[in-house]
């Protein structure tokens, strides 16, 4: 499944229908809607997605972000939930808590928060009990 996340967030196709708000531009308040969104510059607000989310290297997004797949390259201060997958690559720093059914970490990533891995079947207050 991972991997048909993957080839799906990667479509060319769908890059023609990606938002993409570009570096020198900053936008406060919500980001919603059903097609992909690549951030270059930065968003503060939220961000409800019913299509995958894409924080490029040198972007920041201070947020509350759900969308079906999250790649972060940039920096997201925030709790991120995806339906499929959350991504942090090298180069990411996120500060919030990550759910998601599936979670890929790239080493030299940065993430200071809870990792909360549920699939759709599970109710959803669910929350893992401290110890």
């Amino acid at each position: 499944m991972a991997r048909e996340t993957e080839a799906s967030a990667l479509d060319p196709r769908q890059a023609a229908n990606t938002t993409l708000i570009a570096r020198q531009t900053r936008i406060e308040g919500a980001v919603t809607g059903g097609g992909a969104v690549r951030v270059d510059g930065g968003v503060k607000g939220t961000v409800r997605l019913e299509a995958p989310l894409e924080i490029v290297q040198g972007a920041t997004v201070e947020a509350e972000v759900q969308a079906t797949v999250v790649r972060i390259a940039g920096t997201l201060i925030g709790n991120v939930a995806a339906t499929q997958l959350v991504e942090l690559l090298a180069s990411a720093v996120v500060k919030g808590d990550v759910s998601a059914p599936a979670l890929h970490i790239v080493q030299g990533a940065k993430l200071d928060g809870r990792v909360v891995m549920k699939n759709d079947s599970a109710p959803a207050d669910e929350t893992p009990k401290s110890r």
